[in-house]
């Protein structure tokens, strides 16, 4: 739990007393897991992507699984024509950083070593093909070395003598050079690059879900790579380890209440978990409803098979994973799914959350039948319903000042039944005026 004497702690260190073996449940019918996969979860941002490195990686990817031809070449190729309108778009900025590459400024110090005087004197010299060089090399580390050479042999072949290709060549590095010393360049090609990489997954996306597991994970990774936030596919969870058992301060130990009807199991169809309070009623509360037949404890650790909601805390993205997914089946056979997150308030982060709950309402809420935010206020549990468009305009305006009361769901007895509703029939609710504060 804690590391050395000092007792400092172990981030994202998880301590498994007694652990056992979870594999998925075999009574879970498929549709689940199908509606499971079918779930639009988030990643953030990579702080140092580097977008043209990520699309001539996925280049390599789909031309190795037979998905699209001398897809490296095109995908230069593309890039090659976003240079040229760079070309094109900034030719002055360009033309003075040409200018600049093909000069050094210098200084030069004369001593009188018997007098002690010194002088100094500015020059300005042509640069010879070592400062060039120098320049390009610094120019392919911005634009990636690779798109560099491929770039300056296009300009060669299409720009320079072909009768002389070594001043050709010399004449493309140049430019190359120049091309990195405006700002603007990298800016625009990486922007380009991000986009031809994501419409390339969104175009193979069902074949890349043909493949194998292993090959999948291989595009789930280069779609994590990417600068912005992403909308990305969950995986399927195959095994898990979880403890069976609490060990306490004294060193007793207490094995953990068990569930049935989850995702993945132990050889009984169980599945251990230590709840906290809130949230063993309401998992208590959802497996009590009529309907429901399986549900999932979204992993609260960044991984492949953990739902991730987008949220902005003081402009910086971070990731909100919902506590639970509940899974039930209409009387069609469809399957359906519910967001049910126990929303502690007391915390600073409490609001951005919700907002990023809500906003994933907004945009995804056609997948969900709820997406409740549920709280303890007392003795009384509360439930912001965000599939409601009163309650996610209430909750994007800011909550923190805002004196105006909103539409508020809130629990008596739950599940016992007072009025229906046609997204939680069989919970007790009632409309209420209610100021949800920190």
């Amino acid at each position: 739990m804690s590391g050395g004497d000092g007792g400092d702690d172990l981030p994202g260190r998880r301590v498994l007393i007694n652990p056992v073996e979870l594999k998925p449940n075999p009574a879970i019918p498929e549709g689940v897991w199908d509606k499971l996969l079918a779930l639009p979860s988030q990643t953030l941002p990579k702080r140092h992507a580097r977008p043209v490195k990520r699309l001539t990686s996925l280049a390599h990817k789909l031309a190795v699984d037979g998905l699209l031809a001398d897809a490296g070449k095109l995908a230069h190729s593309e890039m090659h024509k976003v240079l040229n309108g760079i070309r094109a778009r900034y030719k002055t900025e360009i033309e003075a950083a040409r200018k600049s590459a093909m000069t050094v400024e210098g200084k030069s110090l004369k001593a009188d070593l018997k007098g002690g005087a010194m002088t100094f004197d500015d020059f300005l010299e042509e640069a010879d093909y070592a400062v060039i060089k120098d320049a390009y090399r610094r120019a392919g580390r911005a634009i990636s070395p690779d798109l560099a050479t491929t770039y300056s042999d296009y300009l060669a072949r299409h720009e320079g003598k072909t009768d002389d290709m070594e001043t050709a060549l010399m004449e493309a590095h140049v430019s190359i050079a120049a091309l990195g010393l405006v700002p603007q360049v990298r800016e625009t090609l990486e922007a380009e690059a991000e986009k031809l990489a994501n419409q390339w997954l969104t175009r193979f996306r069902v074949e890349i879900k043909d493949l194998s597991d292993e090959r999948q994970d291989v595009y789930r990774q280069i779609r994590e790579m990417s600068a912005n936030p992403m909308d990305v596919d969950l995986a399927r969870p195959t095994s898990w380890m979880q403890a069976t058992t609490i060990r306490e301060a004294n060193g007793t130990e207490t094995p953990l209440p068990t569930f049935e009807r989850h995702l993945l199991c132990d050889e009984q169809g169980l599945f251990p978990e230590d709840l906290n309070s809130w949230e063993g009623e309401v998992v208590r509360a959802e497996l009590g409803r009529s309907g429901t037949v399986a549900w999932y404890r979204n992993p609260s650790r960044a991984s492949q098979d953990s739902l991730g909601i987008i949220y902005d805390d003081g402009g910086e993205p971070k990731i909100v994973r919902p506590d639970f997914v509940f899974f039930g089946q209409q009387g069609d056979g469809t399957i359906t799914a519910d967001i049910v997150d126990p929303h502690g308030i007391q915390f600073g982060d409490a609001i951005p959350k919700l907002k990023g709950l809500a906003q994933y309402a907004e945009r995804f809420g056609d997948q969900y039948r709820r997406i409740d935010a549920v709280a303890k206020i007392g003795d009384t549990f509360r439930v912001l319903d965000l599939k409601e468009a009163a309650t996610r305009a209430a909750v994007l305006a800011d909550l923190e000042r805002r004196t105006d009361p909103w539409l508020v769901l809130q629990i008596n007895g739950w599940p016992k039944l007072k009025r229906s509703s046609p997204h939680t029939p069989n919970v007790n609710i009632c409309s209420a005026k209610c100021r949800w504060t920190r």
